[in-house]
């Protein structure tokens, strides 16, 4: 019901962002149009604007159901700017360290090396506290987080910087 509302604002964001020679970037919320592969991908091709990538959250697209990998990685990655690292189980929704959940974080990885990635990768892992307006880990948490994604990183020969 609100797909022509989202393209004609979202139009309007990229004409913005071009005239000021800036990137938006789109992520894969959850409860919004653009939060499974299909529908993110008729944001991206429908705007058809330079001015705007994706960011990559695998965590949640598994709280919708896909498969981020499997499901979606071959269509999005060319449009893919930016990776937000975070994982969830598929039974129940619950947000895990990177490689332990759903998330397919591994392949995903893999395949950003593969391509050559040399962009961003943002550390959102909402282990402590996690509510649908955001999340909170704390030290310890944020320690085993980190911890995670370098054991996924060094299992695939990838240098952190």
């Amino acid at each position: 019901d609100v797909r022509d509302d989202v393209l004609v604002r979202m139009r309007a964001l990229a004409d913005l962002a071009e005239r000021e020679g800036v990137t938006l970037l789109h992520e894969n919320e959850k409860d919004i149009y653009g939060d499974v592969p299909s529908r993110v991908l008729d944001i991206v091709e429908s705007v058809d604007s330079p001015a705007l990538r994706l960011a990559w959250d695998n965590a949640n697209y598994v709280q919708c159901g896909v498969k981020p990998f499997t499901d979606g990685w071959a269509q999005l990655a060319p449009y893919v700017d930016y990776l937000q690292v975070k994982d969830a189980l598929a039974a129940d929704s619950s947000v895990v360290p990177a490689g332990e959940g759903d998330g397919e974080l591994l392949q995903t990885l893999t395949a950003l090396r593969d391509a050559g990635y040399s962009g961003y990768a943002s550390l959102e892992p909402h282990l402590s506290d996690f509510t649908h307006l955001g999340g909170f880990s704390g030290p310890a948490a944020f320690g085993r987080a980190g911890r995670a994604l370098r054991k996924l990183t060094d299992q695939i020969g990838v240098t952190l910087r």
